[in-house]
């Protein structure tokens, strides 16, 4: 299934739909033995039981499921994916809904996340929500003392929602470093950071350095991170207000958090020293490009379709260890999937780290 993903042009569009997602959804926590599968002509859907305020069930509404909703329920009713995919697929709807009313577990009760009419999740009743709203007023809040306080300049550099997260990208352009790709040949950069955030249980809440290659866009993050799990205390049964169940004082220990590595990232000597860590790799040569490749695409288990593109790709850049990250990082901006694109900008990032270079230089 094709990813749905939306990139926002400006701030105030992506507060907008932020906005408008937090009135069109609702969370409910309900015993699993109440979730049901039902078919018709277009597919299945869930039927989602409405409890009171003393968890009675008094009715149900009937929703669709995303794609992500659909892999959580297959995970959780241990229907292969290729299997579940092959049912959903051929429309043999009957079956699949049959397979998973079977395995579906019954003795728990389940968060339901449901936004514009869809099923968007199936979770544990301990999930802790981290509202992409919050996230990005707080972000928000903290760029814009960097830029009054510290008169540091800021691009936004992309802001992006798929189905399974938000993402944040600024850099500025006031953090600029050299990387010498060769003794006579530089290439500039901007440091910055991307925040990224899933409401639907697809990974935790990150806050990462950032770097952005001005010549060709190419984006390198750098997974030295603040995460947080979310995990929280046990809900009961019944609709969820997340206003009154947040735990205040959990809240303003991330928020803390997330305003210290804001700032930690846009400091220079911080910067720096990420510069100079791969200006120690980046000359260093790779002599046999096909092999680097093949060790690569093992060992970050891509796909084998990607070997070619990697290697057309390097051909292009300088034969060095600068080169093949670029090359990793160039190849993202063509993937459809917005999820592959950050996962091989994470790749690319990794790859100029001094413990990759004897994978990457191997000559047999």
């Amino acid at each position: 299934m094709e990813e749905k993903y939306r990139n926002y042009e400006n701030l105030q569009d992506l507060a907008k739909e932020l906005d408008r997602q937090k009135e069109s959804r609702y969370d409910v926590v309900v015993p699993s033995s109440q979730l049901h599968i039902l078919t018709d002509n277009d597919g299945i859907f869930m039927t989602v039981p409405q409890p009171n305020e003393k968890g009675e069930i008094f009715d149900y509404n009937k929703h669709k499921l995303t794609d992500h909703a659909h892999r959580q329920v297959a995970s959780k009713t241990d229907i292969p994916w290729r299997y579940y995919e092959k049912m959903r697929n051929s429309k043999h709807f009957d079956l699949l809904s049959e397979n998973i009313n079977t395995w579906l577990p019954s003795k728990d009760s389940r968060l339901v996340r449901v936004l514009d009419n869809e099923v968007r999740a199936l979770l544990s009743d301990r999930y802790r929500c981290i509202d992409n709203h919050d996230v990005y007023f707080e972000t928000l809040n903290e760029l814009n003392k960097i830029k009054n306080e510290k008169s540091i300049n800021l691009d936004i550099n992309k802001l992006t929602l798929t189905e399974q997260h938000m993402y944040i990208k600024a850099t500025s352009p006031d953090l600029t470093g050299e990387i010498f790709r060769s003794n006579d040949d530089v290439e500039l950069v901007h440091g910055g950071i991307i925040i990224s955030n899933s409401e639907v249980g697809a990974g935790t809440f990150k806050v990462e350095p950032f770097m952005n290659v001005l010549v060709c866009q190419n984006g390198l993050i750098r997974e030295q991170a603040l995460k947080r799990r979310h995990i929280g205390k046990k809900h009961d049964v019944g609709y969820i207000n997340w206003s009154k169940n947040t735990v205040q004082l959990e809240d303003e220990i991330l928020w803390s958090k997330l305003r210290d590595m804001i700032q930690q990232t846009f400091n220079q000597t911080v910067f720096q020293k990420w510069i100079d860590e791969i200006n120690d790799v980046a000359q260093i040569v790779i002599p046999k490009p096909t092999l680097a490749v093949d060790n690569i695409v093992k060992h970050f288990n891509m796909p084998d379709s990607r070997k070619e593109a990697l290697l057309n790709q390097f051909v292009k850049e300088t034969p060095n260890q600068w080169g093949i990250s670029m090359a990793v990082t160039r190849c993202a901006q063509e993937e459809k999937n917005y999820e592959s694109q950050i996962e091989m900008e994470k790749i690319g990032a990794k790859l100029l780290n001094k413990r990759m270079t004897p994978l990457i230089t191997m000559t047999e």
